[in-house]
């Protein structure tokens, strides 16, 4: 019952010791970020070197936890150059840091409350991600446009089909907006499978101890391979794929 006990506390120490770290070093962070939006905005219309920035600014988080480190295989499976769909599934909030260890230029498509949070959605702004108000068909109908459009102009979208996380940690039904613009666009879906970040950072906020944060870059779907199929069959097909790594990599899900 004490080790219980103590270990609940060191837990609690160790929880408060990250996110005081998180909160204070956003700040510096963020001035350098906004430094580097006002020398670039002009000129940068992708927000290119922002987004490299960006994705320091996350896994630097990662790097300075002595009790994290990230595991990806099958980066090169994106190809430079070339622009895709990327679905991955979502446990955590935590999922948007570790996915920058993806390494590859993005659009984030973001629930529209995060462009609300202080420095966080300040740097969504900045780097034109795209905001999506659940509840409102017609915001659907917006972001779908505005990912085509950055699609369009060489960027990739980067999409929770889910739509929410999981709370048990299984793959849940996909839905079909990012098939949609798949589809639209005329690009490949570039299928991710993350694991790790649920125990990590649960709703709860308790922040978890030594993980290593998996991802997985699986080959790209062509566009040719699913043009002629409906949205019901790629969603099915698209949440197997994942799943059957998931499983692989996280079999504890599901048995």
């Amino acid at each position: 019952m004490r080790t219980n006990t103590f270990l609940k506390i060191v837990q609690i120490i160790y929880s408060i010791i990250v996110w005081l770290f998180l909160v204070v070093s956003c700040i510096p962070l963020f001035i350098v970020d906004f430094i580097i939006w006002l020398l670039t905005f002009w000129w940068d219309k992708r927000t290119w070197i922002l987004h490299r920035y960006s994705i320091f600014w996350a896994l630097i988080y990662i790097w300075l936890n002595p009790l994290w480190k990230i595991d990806v295989k099958g980066r090169k499976n994106i190809k430079k150059k070339k622009t895709y769909v990327i679905i991955s599934n979502h446990q955590s909030a935590l999922d948007i840091v570790v996915l920058y260890g993806l390494q590859t230029h993005f659009k984030w498509i973001a629930k529209r409350e995060l462009f609300k949070v202080p420095i966080v959605g300040w740097n969504l702004r900045l780097n034109h991600h795209v905001p999506i108000n659940r509840n409102n068909p017609k915001s659907a109908l917006e972001m779908m446009q505005k990912a085509v459009n950055h699609l369009n102009q060489g960027s990739s979208i980067l999409v929770f089909p889910e739509g929410t996380r999981s709370e048990d940690g299984t793959i849940k039904r996909f839905k079909d907006g990012a098939f949609i613009i798949a589809k639209k666009a005329e690009v490949a879906i570039l299928p991710v499978v993350i694991n790790g970040t649920l125990e990590t950072l649960p709703k709860s906020g308790m922040v978890g101890g030594r993980q290593t944060f998996v991802i997985r870059v699986l080959p790209e779907i062509p566009y040719d391979s699913f043009k002629d199929k409906s949205l019901t069959d790629i969603s099915k097909e698209m949440h197997q794929l994942l799943t059957e790594e998931h499983k692989k990599i996280a079999p504890k899900y599901y048995s």
